[in-house]
């Protein structure tokens, strides 16, 4: 899988009665065709919760440095899907809740957590829950019972991973070739994790957009130096995220200098897209009701946009 996922990395509870720790960290999307790339992928989001779980402990106990248990297993969540909008799992920092947790017979590190809403919840609904969202094979492979457990959660927002811009990529696109080396092969993940990672200052949703939107602005810089207007079109949708406004100035822009060397239709398809992930704001509404008086290119973006 290529996608960007929201991980959860598991890992025992360090003490008696003490919390299972609970890691939640972004694994970066990667091309399928380069299998280097999701190897690197996978790579960064082990180390970076391994690293999340070193500095809780640190930071939580008297000694200088605790040995990192090994994690139990890894589940990925759609944090976007309504039931989750709420919950503490989806919270920008940890904190301690119940959740309900259950492995697969065929692959015991792959997980399947849920959420717990309180003692009165029956294991039943957490089958339900996890039934809407993996396929009949997969469900069947999870043991049953599950089980309830308290569990502390630890995010990229806990520890100061603002300081190692390089390991907030959602995309390894976000990357210089140079960066990418760097950190796969030339020993730059183990360089920038080496040291416990700081705790305080506490980071904010603001600091940590700031560093994404300043990712994405430069890899955007790095294409438009190129003329690469394709690859800057598909990289709007990463940008609208971050800085809709500006996104709205960058579609028309590339819109209005598109010409016949370039990939007409991809760049059509990723204005599109783009311009759905930012529909119901006024700058959007406005751009598409000034393309409407328009042919050629606006009017294809529209078509496109009519059809998602």
């Amino acid at each position: 899988m290529g996608i960007t996922l929201t991980r959860f990395v598991l890992y025992p509870s360090d003490q008696a009665g003490s919390p299972y720790l609970l890691a939640r960290v972004i694994r970066p999307a990667a091309p399928n065709f380069a299998q280097p790339a999701v190897d690197f992928a996978e790579d960064l989001a082990d180390a970076k919760a391994h690293a999340l779980v070193r500095a809780y402990l640190v930071a939580t106990s008297a000694e200088s440095a605790r040995q990192v248990p090994e994690a139990i297993g890894t589940a990925s969540l759609d944090v976007d899907e309504p039931s989750l909008a709420e919950h503490p799992l989806n919270g920008l920092h940890g904190s301690e809740f119940e959740v309900w947790w259950t492995a697969s017979h065929k692959r015991p590190t792959r997980l399947a957590i849920g959420p717990s809403h309180g003692d009165g919840q029956a294991e039943a609904e957490f089958w339900r829950w996890l039934d809407e969202s993996v396929s009949d094979r997969q469900l069947a492979e999870f043991r049953r019972p599950a089980e309830r457990i308290r569990v502390r959660l630890i995010t990229e927002a806990d520890v100061r991973l603002v300081d190692h811009p390089l390991l907030l990529v959602e995309d390894l696109d976000w990357l210089s070739a140079e960066e990418f080396s760097y950190l796969h092969r030339d020993g730059g993940l183990e360089a920038e994790l080496a040291d416990v990672l700081a705790t305080h200052p506490v980071v904010t949703a603001k600091d940590i957009w700031a560093v994404k939107l300043g990712l994405v602005r430069r890899a955007l810089a790095s294409d438009l130096s190129c003329a690469d207007r394709r690859t800057a079109a598909f990289r709007c949708s990463d940008l609208a995220r971050f800085d809709p406004d500006a996104t709205i100035v960058l579609i028309e822009e590339l819109a209005a200098a598109v010409d016949g060397d370039d990939d007409r239709s991809g760049i059509v398809w990723a204005l599109a897209y783009a311009l759905h992930s930012l529909r119901g704001r006024a700058e959007c509404e406005a751009l598409i009701e000034r393309w409407r008086a328009r042919d050629g290119l606006a009017a294809e973006v529209l078509a496109e946009l009519a059809g998602l």
